[in-house]
């Protein structure tokens, strides 16, 4: 509430006109020039005055000293007067005290004193009182001293002192003036300037303070009297009557100790009061140059500010959709601006038609993009919701588009999306076409089609991108996969409806792309079920739910378990064992299968130091894996966790690796081959173009894929197959593998052939790493 109230007094003062603004403005400025003038004045007027009163301050002190001189010389020649007095010293030889009393106290009053006395030689005081017990209690050569200074009863006295000789020094006459305020009143009238003066005294506990209220005790006074026992300081004091300029002269005792001290101040009111006319005279000075200021200000504001309010009120009805023009009068500033505000208004309708295609358009195809598709499809289910009638979308993904872009280019890929938005356009006339991004595409069917038409034209679109396309003089082949949803059975909002036609789209590319499918139920559940595969995925790697089974390959010229395949198992808490064709391409899509085949690749060098030395562990590196740029560090790592010799780790790639460029990878198997790993290549014969990479990089074996196994004993295509792809690894020093054997008709077609080891169920099924440490020594036998 009171945040509220504070900005609504701000807003009061928010000035609604230019002229006010600069009105105040200029006020404001002049008024700052003054204050700042005014405290550059003050500043040298306050030191002026200051070193003014210090100066006085001292020299008041000094006359002080000059007129307690003169007073202290006067009382002693009143004092010596009477000390040669005949009668008087006949008296006192006589010890007549009453002649000596009338004495004292006749001269007393002549010389202006507090007290008058007679000290005789024995120290016997002539008078009553405690001055007169602490005078008589001076020591002798103290008294020579002709002044002394003597505090009796919190009382301080000056006391002057002068000998009285009768043949010889019979005694002395002391005289006393009491330092009260009558005193200082006395001392304050000889000086020229309101000075004022105190007496200070020390307190039981050590600190300084004044016989009055005027003078506390403070830690500055205590400095300023210690500083006055060396030198004549001048120093400013904070009193409860206001600051004062002080300055204090010591008042010592009869054995020199520092028993009063006097303290003469300079009020700095007082001492600043001379001042105060000029600092009126500055301020009125100020003040009418601020009102002549303000005057010409608002002259000024106004005659500046009624152009402004013109362009203003065209600016307003600007912004309300009116075409408006301000007229140009003058050839200055504002004249100027009110031409560029001509020329902004007359190009501010195009660039607001410009804005709202750039921001519904793809700049690239000049399609609608994906807010323009979001409104449209909003408006179309809102019509079938009253109309009836169905709503359809189709996303379509180009199939290869990467590799457009990587092989010729992207201005070539960007002309091949202007060719497919124009294609797209000219076959559904009567639909809209939008861009979402990439190389995606999508299509609405709306207000009344036939029921038929998203399946006609999906075909359509899927047959004309299979046709190769004439791109900036290249001829391109690409394709599309689409994916269909339909309003109402799809869904009745465009987020679900958008969901459902991507589903569609990936089970289209499922199915081999260069298709179109239909969304249904089924894809929607099984959506479901990957991403909660995706979950227990994440969770299984955290929580160590995978295993590896190994299966033995068997060496045929030893009849021995030459090596062991590392095979990845995922042991689920409630699925039970989920099988890897169901799993291993849920990792790949989601990227987890590095992290899954860095663990596979530790675990399996640690199993394979179980094993005999002769025998070996094979493990699968899937491509986006061996993409990885850890993968060598991975390997490395592996190997010296393990301690496992680098000859025992034999890594096995398929020909997809080499889909994404051969120089990278062939260098890497180099560095892999460099620390002593071993390289087979998997399921072989099954690519278009095992030759180019065998010619490239020496294979440490071949593994012939269970598709030619498995018929060789009753298909001599396969079995000619078989023998080629040995003759074909003996010829470039590599082994073989034979994986997928299961009979002994298979096995002793594979002997005979030359193949050099063997893998399936013919010896084993994979094994717990117990079962096959037990399973590797000992020699193979065919089950």
């Amino acid at each position: 509430m009171m945040s509220a109230s504070v900005s609504q007094r701000l807003r009061r003062f928010r000035f609604r006109s230019l002229r006010s603004r600069l009105a105040v403005l200029f006020a404001g400025l002049f008024a700052v020039s003054l204050l700042a003038i005014a405290l550059v004045a003050q500043a040298i007027v306050a030191h002026t005055a200051e070193r003014q009163a210090m100066a006085e301050l001292s020299a008041s002190g000094t006359v002080y000293d000059r007129l307690w001189a003169l007073r202290q010389q006067s009382i002693a020649s009143t004092a010596d007067v009477l000390a040669r007095d005949p009668g008087f010293r006949a008296a006192v030889a006589s010890g007549d005290h009453a002649a000596i009393g009338s004495a004292l106290a006749s001269l007393r009053t002549r010389a202006g004193v507090s007290d008058a006395m007679m000290v005789e030689n024995s120290g016997r005081v002539i008078g009553t009182g405690p001055l007169a017990d602490a005078i008589g209690a001076l020591p002798f050569t103290i008294r020579k001293a002709r002044s002394v200074v003597v505090v009796v009863d919190a009382t301080v006295y000056r006391v002057v002192l002068s000998p009285v000789m009768h043949h010889a020094e019979i005694g002395w006459v002391a005289f006393a003036v009491r330092l009260d305020e009558a005193e200082m009143t006395a001392l304050e009238e000889l000086s020229s300037v309101p000075l004022q003066a105190s007496v200070l005294r020390r307190t039981a506990d050590g600190h300084w303070r004044g016989d009055d209220a005027v003078v506390p005790r403070s830690p500055e006074l205590d400095a300023l009297v210690a500083d006055a026992t060396h030198a004549r300081t001048v120093a400013t004091l904070a009193l409860p009557a206001g600051d004062a300029f002080v300055t204090a002269a010591p008042l010592r005792g009869a054995d020199g100790t520092l028993l009063a001290a006097l303290l003469i101040r300079y009020p700095r009111d007082l001492a600043f009061a001379p001042y105060r006319p000029l600092e009126i005279g500055i301020a009125l000075a100020g003040l009418a140059g601020l009102l002549l200021v303000v005057v010409g200000s608002m002259r000024l504001a106004r005659s500046i500010a009624r152009p402004i309010a013109d362009l203003g009120a065209a600016a307003k009805a600007l912004e309300e959709g009116d075409r408006s023009e301000v007229a140009v009068d003058t050839a200055d500033e504002i004249g100027r601006l009110a031409d560029s505000f001509n020329r902004m208004s007359a190009g501010i309708v195009e660039r607001e038609r410009r804005i709202s295609h750039m921001a519904f358009h793809d700049s690239l195809t000049g399609l609608p993009n994906r807010t323009a598709l979001r409104q449209m499809l909003d408006q179309a289910i809102a019509r079938a919701t009253r109309n009836g009638g169905p709503v359809a979308v189709l996303c379509l993904d180009l199939d290869g588009f990467k590799g457009v872009n990587d092989t010729l280019g992207h201005p070539v890929g960007d002309a091949l999306l202007r060719r497919i938005g124009a294609i797209l356009s000219n076959l559904a006339p009567e639909a809209f076409v939008a861009r979402l991004g990439g190389d995606e595409f999508a299509v609405i069917l709306a207000d009344g089609f036939d029921p038929d038409r998203p399946r006609a034209l999906g075909q359509a679109i899927v047959d004309r991108l299979a046709e190769p396309l004439q791109v900036d003089g290249h001829q391109v082949v690409t394709g599309t996969s689409i994916g269909i949803a339909i309003a109402p059975d799809d869904g009745m909002d465009p987020d679900t409806l958008l969901k459902h036609a991507d589903l569609a789209l990936y089970r289209a590319k499922q199915q081999g792309r260069a298709a179109f499918c239909f969304f249904e139920p089924a894809l929607d559940e099984e959506a479901r079920r990957r991403r909660d595969l995706e979950l227990d995925l994440r969770i299984a790697l955290q929580t160590g739910q995978f295993v590896l089974h190994y299966q033995p390959i068997v060496d045929l010229k030893s009849d021995r378990v030459g090596c062991f395949e590392a095979l990845l198992r995922w042991n689920h808490p409630t699925r039970g064992l989920v099988s890897p064709a169901e799993f291993i391409p849920v990792a790949e899509e989601t990227g987890m299968i590095v992290g899954i085949g860095e663990w596979v690749l530790h675990e399996a060098c640690r199993a394979a130091t179980h094993w005999p030395e002769h025998v070996r562990v094979a493990v699968n590196v899937s491509p986006l894996q061996f993409r990885s740029p850890g993968l060598q560090a991975t390997v490395v790592q592996a190997l010296w966790q393990s301690g496992l010799a680098a000859n025992r780790l034999e890594v096995e790639i398929t020909e997809s690796i080499f889909l994404d460029g051969e120089d990278a990878v062939v260098g890497l198997l180099h560095r892999l081959r460099t620390i002593g790993v071993r390289v087979a290549l998997d399921d072989f014969g099954t690519g278009y173009s095992s030759l180019s990479y065998l010619r490239r990089f020496p294979f440490d074996k071949l593994k012939i894929d269970r598709a030619f196994v498995t018929p060789i004993a009753t298909d001599e295509s396969a079995a000619a197959i078989v023998r080629a792809i040995v003759a074909l690894a003996t010829a470039l020093h590599m082994e073989t593998t034979a994986e997928g054997v299961e009979d002994a008709d298979q096995l002793a077609c594979l002997r005979g052939q030359g193949c050099v080891s063997i893998q399936g169920f013919l010896f084993s099924r994979p094994l717990t790493l117990e079962a096959a440490t037990t399973y590797a020594g000992r020699p193979a036998i065919a089950a």
